[in-house]
């Protein structure tokens, strides 16, 4: 339970210096610029990947996730993403209201396609954040192949899709990283839950 106080505290800090910042943090547009550098600015699987944190496909993903986390943690801790996701979109409808923090700038980086909306939270990095890192939360005593295997898969849609998001120019990398502590922190919470329940 100590990891959900502490992931909750660092968004929160990176979400306050994203919206007073008002722009992008030190660090954002070479981070983006060099992702760009080495993936492209468009590439069509990154496209692919934002789409399965949108209906229709996030509810595949969601079942991709509970799926990984029976695999690693059995039917109990298959409860912990979905649970996480619906707490997470609840989370991003009220931060959307409260706070706004411009998007990534075509002045300052490739931008596939301009969003007029916020940049944080990031709905992609809240969505695969609580359903992927929910499923690496679990599991610490299984050490099946297969819990491993899970843990692995869980990972890398973790870190391919942060890249995807940063690569399009979706969201500035701190933006993605502060939505995706928050998700974490929230899957933390929701596993306590299961696990007391």
């Amino acid at each position: 339970m100590r990891l959900a106080p502490a992931a909750i505290g660092v968004a929160l800090a990176l979400g306050v210096a994203c919206v007073a910042a008002q722009g992008p943090l030190p660090g954002d547009v070479a981070l983006t610029r060099a992702l760009q550098a080495a993936l492209g600015s468009d590439p069509a699987w990154a496209r692919l990947l934002t789409d399965t944190a949108k209906p229709p496909l996030v509810w595949a993903t969601a079942a991709v996730a509970t799926l990984l986390a029976v695999a690693r943690a059995g039917w109990r801790g298959g409860a912990v993403p979905p649970l996480a996701l619906v707490v997470v979109l609840g989370l991003d409808v009220l931060l959307r209201t409260a706070i706004f923090a411009p998007r990534p700038s075509p002045a300052l980086v490739t931008v596939a396609s301009a969003g007029s909306g916020s940049g944080l939270p990031s709905t992609f990095a809240l969505v695969h954040g609580a359903l992927f890192g929910a499923v690496l939360l679990l599991g610490r005593n299984r050490r099946t192949r297969f819990a491993r295997a899970a843990g692995v898969v869980a990972a890398l849609l973790l870190v391919a899709g942060g890249c995807a998001r940063i690569a399009l120019a979706g969201h500035w990398p701190s933006q993605v990283a502060a939505s995706l502590l928050l998700a974490a922190g929230v899957a933390a919470v929701v596993r306590s839950g299961v696990r007391a329940a």
